[in-house]
């Protein structure tokens, strides 16, 4: 998904299926200058729009606590955490699912 405004890339939010038939919500961000004005929320629900129509019924997505305004957007729109770890550059990891309606 991208977010652009006068021909210019804001936003962009990249995600893809997982082994276990689960969608992974990979990668998202925007532009410094145009955080906060709701553009992650709307990547969000349109991503999980589109993957909902090709039949996935649940989003997981990875959050790290230095990037705490994914995380609250992650919580405001219905995400819970299920579970933490420690990854392979030793970064604590938190897991967020969703089933999607």
């Amino acid at each position: 998904m991208l977010a652009v405004e006068n021909n210019e890339l804001i936003g962009f939010k990249l995600g893809y299926p997982h082994p276990d038939g689960v969608f992974y919500s990979w990668l998202g961000g925007v532009r410094d200058t145009k955080r906060g004005q709701g553009i992650a929320s709307q990547l969000m629900i349109a991503q999980h729009k589109h993957m909902k129509a090709l039949g996935f019924q649940k989003v997981r997505t990875y959050g790290r606590n230095t990037y705490k305004a994914m995380l609250i957007v992650n919580l405001k729109h219905g995400f819970d955490i299920v579970s933490t770890f420690i990854d392979d550059k030793g970064r604590h990891k938190i897991i967020f699912e969703k089933l999607v309606e």
